[in-house]
């Protein structure tokens, strides 16, 4: 595993993943939510504001459910404006701001910009932009995009007006072609172990102006830069606990900050804290800021919310509070998301026939299965689950089956992972071999034996006969059974078959 390790006084660690973790689908319990609608940034959004005849933005009288970022503050008011993304003449890196703000007393607003090639993929937004302030944007963007936010009193509200968006003058670029997913070669998104804790609240309202439902899908970040727009999914997390994983995006604001962008580079407050290490977590490990985070005193560390669905449903957590793995999707591509492997060659003169687990002759039982860690496994991945001796309790099983075609001997091999796992190896994995005679069991010291295990040479007919069967059932309880590729190299002359 690939990965930077600091250790803290508790026994826990943060990282950060630099190397590509592999499919998930095949290698842990995938959930995902239903399917996403485009992002909601196509036209204005207008949540708990009034947006007058020239173009003034204040708050509504009808406030609708408590916020839960103001929950703490009572008699506030909250509302935000989302303008319509903002076609330009050509690709800037940066715009002009201005604007015209009112705040009577116990009143303030925020104005935040963003930018994207194609209207669909943003930057972060860049949060608490002053008047008349040119803002630099961390890529060429074809459009821009404000978001006015206003915090009021119940009888009195601040007002936004005069609001103009230009592009700097400079370098201009040629805007590529669009696409519906990151380039090949762009960067993996950064993945960190954080503390996280479940959310609630039901009925509630987020920042992004989402009532909260039962058994919701969405995540909350301490940032007001990576908040989607209401229904929006701009800003996704995909968060892994103990072989399973789920996408949801993030709608809120909080726990404890509402500015700690700790998953960026560049983080905008608290700069003198690593990437990845949250705030409100330096807090009560190591008294950073005397243990205060922006919303007080921090009694638990937190750095996600999570929604009651993602977490029993999708996570299968048990109480409130977890460590979990969070990737911040907007970063990078998603390195659980990688291409699924070919099916086994169809060439009659190929040398081998390769069955990937990823791969659509491969498939496995509905269960609970485990990932190698990253980069482990030939072609980068393997599943394992946890051995038992009865096979009542067998739930478990994979099937290898290519369509050879042609027919006569092969020598059949399993691979066997050497990878780093908080559990010892099972010495007596059963494998069954299914070939034209019969079938054959074949005991496989997983422990000993690794990289690709000769399970012996059979006589295989052309099609989908023959397979190689496996399940947790072994020699011993508890201990780790590899599921590897398998591959059926035909026999072209008389040969010895290998040892």
């Amino acid at each position: 595993m690939q990965c930077s390790f600091v250790l803290r006084a508790p026994c826990w660690c943060r990282f950060r993943v630099i190397t590509v973790i592999g499919v998930l689908l095949a290698a842990m319990h995938l959930s995902m939510a239903p399917a996403a609608a485009a992002p909601a940034t196509r036209g204005a959004q207008a949540e708990g504001v009034t947006v007058s005849a020239d173009g003034s933005i204040s708050l509504a009288a009808a406030s609708g459910p408590a916020l839960r970022l103001l929950a703490d503050e009572a008699g506030q008011r909250y509302g935000f404006y989302i303008a319509a993304p903002q076609a330009l003449s050509a690709p800037t890196t940066g715009v002009q701001i201005q604007y015209r703000a009112e705040t009577p007393a116990g009143t303030r607003v925020a104005l935040d910009v963003r930018g994207s090639l194609d209207s669909a993929t943003w930057t972060e937004w860049q949060i608490d932009v002053a008047p008349s302030t040119a803002v630099a944007l961390p890529h060429p963007a074809q459009y821009v995009q404000y978001r006015a936010r206003l915090f009021g009193t119940t009888a009195t509200s601040p007002v936004i007006a005069d609001m103009s968006l230009e592009p700097l003058a400079g370098p201009t670029f040629d805007a590529p072609p669009p696409t519906d997913a990151p380039a090949a070669d762009a960067a993996i998104a950064p993945t960190f172990r954080i503390r996280g804790t479940r959310l609630g609240l039901v009925g509630w309202r987020t920042a992004n102006g989402h009532v909260i439902q039962p058994r919701d899908h969405f995540v909350s970040l301490p940032s007001w830069s990576s908040l989607s727009s209401k229904g929006g999914h701009e800003y996704e997390v995909r968060i892994t606990f103990h072989g399973r994983s789920v996408v949801a995006p993030v709608w809120d604001v909080g726990p404890w900050n509402t500015r700690d962008d700790y998953w960026d580079v560049n983080r905008d407050q608290y700069p003198e804290l690593a990437q990845g290490w949250p705030q409100d977590h330096a807090a009560y490990y190591e008294k950073h800021n005397g243990g205060y985070a922006e919303k007080g005193y921090v009694r638990f560390p937190t750095a996600i919310d999570i929604a009651d669905g993602v977490w029993w449903d999708h996570l299968g957590l048990i109480g409130d509070q977890a460590t979990l793995d969070v990737t911040f999707l907007w970063l990078g591509r998603d390195p659980l998301a990688l291409p699924a492997a070919e099916a086994p060659s169809s060439d009659p003169n190929a040398a081998e026939y390769m069955v990937d687990e990823l791969g659509p002759a491969f498939s496995r039982s509905e269960a609970l299965w485990y990932e190698s860690p990253q980069g482990c496994g030939e072609n980068a991945y393997a599943l394992w689950t946890q051995s038992v001796t009865d096979t009542l309790e067998v739930v478990n099983r994979g099937f290898w089956q290519p369509d050879l075609p042609i027919g006569g001997m092969f020598d059949v091999y399993a691979h066997v992972p050497i990878c780093p796992i908080d559990a010892d190896v099972t010495t007596a994995a059963r494998y069954l071999v299914q070939h034209a005679e019969g079938s054959t069991e074949v005991v496989v010291n997983q422990a000993e034996q690794t990289a690709w295990v000769h399970l012996g040479r059979f006589p295989f007919a052309a099609g989908t006969g023959g397979f190689v069967y496996l399940t947790e059932v072994a020699g011993d309880t508890g201990k780790a059974v590899w599921f590897d590729n398998v591959r059926w190299v035909p026999v072209r002359e008389e040969t010895t078959a290998p040892q």
